[in-house]
């Protein structure tokens, strides 16, 4: 089945390639823009199949993932999943030389946004323990909360490779799904770092951009574990928090952050449908035009919202302030609240920041 308008195979058939041709198109696209024209729409059509068919384990996580949450009597989160934007897998493969796209484990991914560390802890433990464990694999955990990354990044990260034995699923069998876990205020610190990318046009989650801004994000981060009473990036092992927050503020005068967060505000937030509340949602942020879009779909149209949703990053391959997700939703309030860089909203990392420099002296 084609797309008429674009000639793209339909991801909804079943699996198109094998392990093979999928690894050999991840080859491929390490170097996207050197490739014939021919080759190129081979690979991108592998990737594309390969990427959607991550949905269905996605929705099977998910459901586990809030029954779980409910279990533990935690009222107050958030649970989103989303398929990794094809500009970030594409730049994953050409960052990593050996990165093999059948095996990258964090195409489908699921997050769970919780109130405390404590919430979080519990909910690490119902995954990892022994006699919790799903039926499907745990192929890794990584904790980044006991060791923040150098970028000053905090989570947990929890790998799981999809295992069923029904035979209508055998398509699904061994993909990867990556849950994260995250406080609330892990979430707001990481959402931030993606509005100032987004508007600056660089690239701080991979680590690479502006050095001041860097130093900046890494230091908010080490600032925010102390209010959580967790360990701080390496860089800031050796400093008190007083010592940090000064150096923090100095920083932010320096770069005169608060000024430049004033800048970052959208003119336009438009939707297509307010009302709707389950189903999909295509959020399309341009930092350039400072405008959201939120399109909103049913269950019923994922295909037209999958189509919609690779004609939006084909369209915005080439832009850095251009940032396309298709994601499932439940509310519109929630949606804003799960993925908050969509929307320009930095008012809880503003409030955040500007509380942990009331230690200091006035």
């Amino acid at each position: 089945m084609l797309f008429p308008e674009q000639g793209i195979m339909s991801p909804f058939e079943r699996r198109q390639y094998s392990g093979k041709q999928i690894i050999k198109a991840g080859d491929m696209l390490r170097n996207v823009d050197e490739l014939t024209s021919e080759d190129r729409k081979w690979a991108l059509g592998v990737l594309d199949n390969f990427r959607v068919l991550h949905a269905m384990p996605l929705n099977t996580f998910q459901a586990t993932l809030r029954k779980r949450i409910a279990q533990l009597g935690i009222n107050d989160f958030i649970v989103a999943q989303r398929i990794k934007r094809k500009p970030a897998i594409l730049d994953k493969l050409h960052r990593f030389a050996d990165m093999q796209l059948k095996r990258m484990h964090d195409i489908g991914g699921i997050r769970a946004i919780l109130p405390t560390i404590k919430d979080l802890d519990l909910l690490k433990k119902q995954y990892t323990d022994s006699s919790n464990r799903l039926s499907h694999k745990l192929v890794r955990v990584d904790d980044y909360i006991s060791t923040p990354k150098n970028s000053g990044y905090r989570g947990i990260h929890l790998v799981f490779s999809y295992h069923t034995t029904h035979p209508e699923k055998q398509d699904y069998e061994g993909l990867r799904i990556e849950m994260q876990l995250r406080t609330r205020l892990q979430h707001i610190w990481a959402t931030a770092v993606e509005i100032f990318e987004a508007f600056m046009g660089e690239n701080f989650k991979s680590s690479r951009g502006s050095q001041e801004w860097l130093d900046f994000f890494t230091m908010v981060s080490s600032a925010f574990a102390h209010k959580e009473k967790q360990p701080v990036a390496l860089a800031h092992t050796g400093m008190s928090q007083q010592e940090l927050c000064l150096a923090l503020k100095q920083k932010m005068e320096e770069l005169q952050v608060l000024e430049v967060m004033q800048s970052f505000t959208l003119t336009h937030i438009l939707k297509s449908d307010a009302k709707r509340t389950k189903g999909h949602a295509l959020l399309i942020f341009d930092a350039e035009e400072k405008e959201a879009t939120v399109r909103h779909y049913t269950a019923s149209e994922y295909e037209e919202a999958y189509s919609a949703y690779i004609r939006a990053e084909e369209a915005s391959r080439d832009n850095l302030k251009r940032q396309v997700v298709l994601v499932k939703m439940n509310s519109i309030q929630q949606l804003e609240k799960a993925y908050p860089n969509y929307f320009a909203d930095l008012k809880q990392f503003r409030h955040h920041l500007l509380q942990v420099l009331k230690i200091l002296p006035s």
